[in-house]
């Protein structure tokens, strides 16, 4: 059952001249042979400039490989941090995604991976929108029918909404995902309005799929947030 939402203060104005990135020597792609470009990076950061980016990590938090920790690094974003990365309570973790929305000023874009992605979801289905510049969603955790042996600790986050997300929203998903079938990933996005990014056969797109650092995602992401429509710059509000 969603919490109610937190108070979040004005966002200030904000400043587009963002230091120069500091890119992770070793974010490298492994699986796709590549290496973040801090030019691509810093044009990135200068996209990202008017915003407040906020890493979402699923279960077990994203480790110090992961892309998420390396694209938080990179591209200086918030990150969200849970008391319980292992057995994990919807409630719980509501609260700590609403303790890192209170710390933003500006717009709010979420990265969001597995089962923070779905989080990001179900917390949406309680928001008008407001305040949130837009969701990259990598992955979410199927948690009805997912095969993943890890499955029943995720059980509580159920059930998958079937509204629509109250913000731009770009569903990323993989052809071989034991966590979320394809077929899923095409429903979901139908339903949440958001579109659909195929990457092919990438496992779940995390730490143990062989993409390091995740260049190819990186370019997805710039596409993205090049589409976000203005008049995002109000504070999150209860809908």
């Amino acid at each position: 059952m969603p919490t109610e939402p937190a108070s979040t203060p004005g966002f200030a104005r904000p400043d587009r001249r963002m230091p120069p990135a500091r890119v992770p020597p070793d974010a490298t792609a492994s699986g796709h042979g590549t290496r973040l470009s801090p030019a691509k990076v810093q044009r990135l950061r200068n996209l990202l400039s008017p915003y407040d980016t906020v890493i979402v990590p699923g279960l077990h938090g994203s480790g110090p490989d992961h892309w998420q920790t390396r694209w938080q690094i990179a591209l200086a974003s918030r990150r969200v941090t849970q008391k319980d990365w292992e057995e994990p309570v919807y409630e719980t973790w509501v609260a700590g995604l609403e303790k890192t929305i209170h710390t933003c000023r500006r717009p709010i874009l979420f990265i969001a991976h597995s089962l923070g992605a779905v989080l990001v979801a179900r917390w949406a289905q309680s928001q008008s929108g407001r305040g949130i510049a837009g969701a990259f969603l990598v992955a979410p955790a199927d948690v009805e029918t997912a095969t993943a042996p890890e499955r029943d600790r995720i059980y509580g986050f159920h059930p998958l909404p079937r509204t629509p997300l109250p913000f731009p929203a770009t569903l990323v998903a993989s052809r071989n995902d034991n966590w979320l079938a394809f077929a899923r990933a095409e429903d979901l996005a139908a339903a949440w309005r958001a579109s659909l990014v195929d990457v092919g056969a990438s496992g779940h797109i995390g730490g143990t799929s062989g993409l390091g650092a995740w260049d190819a995602g990186l370019d997805r992401l710039t596409r993205f947030v090049r589409a976000l429509p203005d008049g995002t710059s109000h504070r999150p509000t209860s809908a």
